[in-house]
């Protein structure tokens, strides 16, 4: 089975959701604490004021190009936690064409997602880890959703995650995914106001307890399709920063 705790830290359409760029070179756009617009910063709910913002589709937060740029990169810290990711490649993935999506973090964790975004629909079909331990996860037939969903639309698909790891019988597990578009939210703080979609998503299965979880995805910018805030029932987490190549 996919890391769910690893899938829910990286962007949409990496497996959607493995959450990333690097370098500290002058010519790349950065939003931190204390920066006047595109910053994400981590402060106590209580502070955070969140307001119904323009109506749209989730088009503008799934299917963002940047995502899908060869040698786009982006780190976003969160917690003290940064992730940096690569755009490595297109590539084949069993079978299917999809952009290789190169995931390191600072707990120690390598990985790469392979997703897609074809005819209007966001693809994922699994990760490869490599550390701390080597394990690739797969999903046949992919886990899909329309990239445009209407505000409150619900989308729902059933597929197998199949986990490998060396040594080992492939385990196959049925699982049930839901995905629905809650609409555009604006989330001001003291360093900064985004549009963002707010999406929830859970995932099920007959050995896997339901588990729910919204992220709140920034619509329009240079940080379209990044993730600003996860919450689920262990509680909200922020990005402090976000630095992006483009």
């Amino acid at each position: 089975m996919q890391d769910m705790r690893f899938i829910k830290r990286i962007t949409p359409l990496l497996a959607m959701a493995v959450l990333v760029g690097c370098g500290d070179g002058a010519d790349k756009p950065v939003a931190e604490a204390g920066a006047a617009s595109e910053a994400a910063v981590v402060v106590p709910a209580e502070a955070v004021h969140v307001a119904a913002a323009a109506s749209g589709g989730s088009a503008a937060c799934l299917d963002a190009p940047a995502m899908r740029t060869v040698g786009n990169t982006w780190t976003i810290t969160t917690d003290g936690q940064r992730d940096v990711n690569t755009v490595a490649e297109l590539a084949t993935y069993r079978g299917q064409s999809a952009y290789r999506t190169h995931t390191e973090n600072s707990v120690g964790t390598v990985a790469d997602a392979y997703g897609n975004v074809v005819d209007g629909v966001v693809h994922w079909y699994g990760s490869v880890m490599t550390q701390p331990a080597i394990n690739e996860s797969y999903n046949q037939p992919s886990f899909s959703v329309p990239a445009d969903l209407p505000q409150d639309q619900t989308h729902s698909v059933s597929f197998d995650s199949i986990t490998v790891q060396p040594g080992a019988e492939p385990f196959v597990m049925k699982l049930t995914n839901t995905v629905t578009y809650q609409g555009r939210e604006r989330i001001e703080t003291a360093f900064g106001a985004f549009d963002t979609c707010k999406m929830e998503f859970s995932t099920e299965g007959s050995m896997v307890p339901k588990t729910t979880w919204q992220q709140w995805i920034i619509a329009s910018g240079k940080f379209a399709g990044l993730p600003l805030r996860m919450s689920n029932v262990q509680g909200t987490t922020q990005a402090s920063s976000i630095e992006v190549s483009w």
